[in-house]
């Protein structure tokens, strides 16, 4: 029985070993190059309500895969699509998001630009949110750096112009697990 027991521990240990991930493991094939770790820096500001703020720049995103040249952007605090933004409301900021508006960047691999952004829950979202790229911007991938600078607009239903505006530098981190 003892035998049985070690043959058994043995080829288990031996798969978990041959399906382990090295460190230096190239990127998955299913990742295109803009998927990677980031840190969001920049500025919002939100038209129709001045209690919502930016927060700041300590919040981490990640750029998952969607298409052959888009991604969608995942709040690591969130653990979904979306932007973490900060409430003033009663004098306190607090962190807080738009619900159903969440960003799908898509990038022109020839030129390193970002092309477009489009609301992950939809054009415009159950809440009338919808993502739209404001051409003022860079809106360019460094590829020394892998920086990526974009400007966009939230807009809503029922809100005349923009509601909020976003400049921000997605700052490259490394790739994602």
């Amino acid at each position: 029985m003892q035998l049985k027991n070690l043959l058994l521990l043995s080829v288990l240990v031996i798969t978990i070993g041959a399906c382990k991930k090295k460190k230096d493991d190239a990127i998955s094939s299913d990742r295109n190059q803009w998927d990677g770790r980031y840190r969001m820096e920049g500025t919002m500001t939100d038209h129709s309500n001045t209690a919502f703020v930016w927060k700041d720049n300590s919040y981490e995103y990640t750029l998952q895969t969607s298409g052959a040249a888009t991604d969608s952007l995942v709040s690591n605090d969130l653990s979904f699509p979306g932007i973490v933004i900060g409430n003033t409301g009663g004098g306190i900021t607090n962190a807080t998001f738009y619900s159903k508006f969440g960003l799908i960047m898509a990038f022109d691999p020839a030129t390193n630009k970002v092309i477009s952004v489009t609301n992950y829950y939809g054009q415009p979202s159950s809440s009338g949110r919808s993502a739209v790229l404001d051409p003022s911007g860079i809106n360019a991938v460094d590829p020394a750096t892998k920086n990526i600078r974009v400007k966009f607009f939230m807009d809503e239903t029922g809100i005349t112009g923009h509601r909020s505006s976003f400049d921000v530098t997605l700052v490259y981190l490394g790739t994602r697990p």
